[in-house]
């Protein structure tokens, strides 16, 4: 096991969970500020990744306090991806709800959509 996996893993939790204290405000701001500290946190995680002489027999972790971690930083992952869905959802309908007011319907009776870009991108 490399020296200090467990200390990474929490670092980057850490990162993860800061970003989801973000996402609850749902300000652009701090939306913006959550892009940066997740990919803090990817990076930190791409530097993870155990080598084939540091798995064991099954190609799993042997340090149950790293693992324990692993599932901690999964868990908080799972949380800031719910977030971030939440933020997708209101801004998409919100943007279906202004074009509507703003700019009618479509042909087909769509709301019409609104001009410009949207701050929340879906695509990696």
């Amino acid at each position: 096991m490399p020296p200090g996996m467990e200390e990474r893993l929490q670092a980057a939790r850490r990162e993860v969970d800061r970003a989801c204290e973000l996402l609850v405000s749902a300000s652009p701001e701090s939306l913006d500020r959550c892009t940066q500290i997740l990919e803090t946190a990817g990076l930190q995680l791409a530097q993870l990744k155990p080598q084939p002489s540091e798995r064991t027999a099954r190609g799993g972790i042997e340090d149950s306090e790293s693992l324990l971690e692993a599932h901690r930083l999964g868990a908080s992952v799972l949380r800031a991806a719910r977030l971030l869905e939440g933020a997708y959802t209101f801004h998409f309908t919100w943007n279906r709800l202004r074009g509507a007011m703003t700019f009618g319907y479509t042909e087909r009776g769509d709301p019409a959509p609104v001009p410009g870009v949207s701050r929340i991108s879906t695509q990696g």
